[in-house]
């Protein structure tokens, strides 16, 4: 769907949602768009970057944000361009929620009158929002951790524990990913036109480049930490496993003493103790015992019973 959200002076911003063939022939005729670069917009799978095509005056910016799918949080990529003077953002529906963050974003940057702010302007504040919401993600998954944490030493929860783990690692490497990605993107995007830009749309740009930068800080320190949590979980479970073959290696060495006695008193051999007495076989059991008896002395000794 083409949805006209915002006309003022300066541009006219387009948002499209899950487009259509013929909303793609219309962006073309009508809007004097080039196919490229809206395959480059709507790409599910299109990775971060700046696009440009100076003959058709069409900038466009690819940038990763936040995405919500029931308890899974991914990234995915938005599609932002900058054409004949007017903006076009290119949505899905797991990313159509940044509409909202564009229309009122919440942060610190003061926007200018409506009848003065330009296109670009208008993006990179909305873009700070967006920014700040991967701050709140990896203070999330923190929380997550340390809730893990805290039923560190009960062992029933080791495997689930592990496997939640594992899950926040995976769910990190995407954001800290995106957030690396975004960074050098909009370092590119700096550079290419700073000599277009007022400098209140270079301070804009730089805000959002702090902020991906603290949250790109943050999200490396959050994921060394997690990773540092999985050794300390993965060595224990090393150490309990390690307990566990000792004490089975000790078994089955206490359990071989029975087949040595029983083993030499079933071949009928003569003028063995004990081999023509009546109470033989109560004999042979005392014999067993008091060699299992030593052999568990002698194990103790070399220390196979410290955990």
């Amino acid at each position: 769907m083409i949805e006209i959200v915002k006309n003022v002076k300066n541009f006219t911003w387009y948002h499209i949602s899950n487009l259509t063939a013929d909303e793609r022939q219309s962006l073309v005729y009508e809007h004097h768009l080039t196919n490229e670069m809206i395959g480059y917009a709507v790409d599910h799978n299109e990775s971060v970057r700046m696009e440009y095509d100076h003959h058709a005056d069409e900038t466009l910016m690819v940038i990763d944000v936040i995405v919500h799918q029931g308890d899974d949080v991914e990234t995915r990529p938005i599609g932002i361009l900058f054409a004949h003077n007017d903006v076009y953002t290119f949505t899905h529906d797991p990313t159509d929620y940044i509409k909202k963050i564009l229309l009122d974003p919440k942060n610190q940057q003061i926007r200018a009158r409506e009848d003065e702010i330009s296109a670009f302007d208008f993006i990179m504040t909305g873009i700070y929002s967006l920014m700040i919401k991967y701050v709140d993600e990896i203070t999330e998954i923190n929380k997550k951790r340390r809730i893990i944490q805290e039923h560190f030493g009960e062992r029933k929860y080791t495997t689930k524990q592990m496997n939640d783990l594992l899950y926040l690692k995976t769910q990190m490497i995407y954001i800290q990913n995106s957030l690396a990605n975004n960074h050098v993107m909009l370092d590119s995007f700096r550079e290419d036109f700073k000599k277009l830009l007022k400098d209140f749309e270079l301070e804009h740009i730089d805000d959002v480049r702090v902020e991906v930068d603290q949250a790109k800080r943050m999200a490396n320190l959050a994921l060394e930490v997690i990773n540092s949590v999985s050794d300390a979980m993965g060595n224990l479970s090393n150490r309990d496993l390690n307990w566990t073959m000792k004490v089975l290696t000790v078994y089955s060495i206490v359990l071989t003493v029975p087949t040595i006695v029983s083993g030499f008193y079933g071949e009928n051999v003569k003028w063995l103790p004990f081999a023509e007495a009546q109470s033989g076989w109560w004999v042979t059991i005392v014999i067993t015992l008091i060699l299992m008896g030593l052999v568990s002395i002698l194990m103790f000794i070399s220390g196979f019973f410290r955990k």
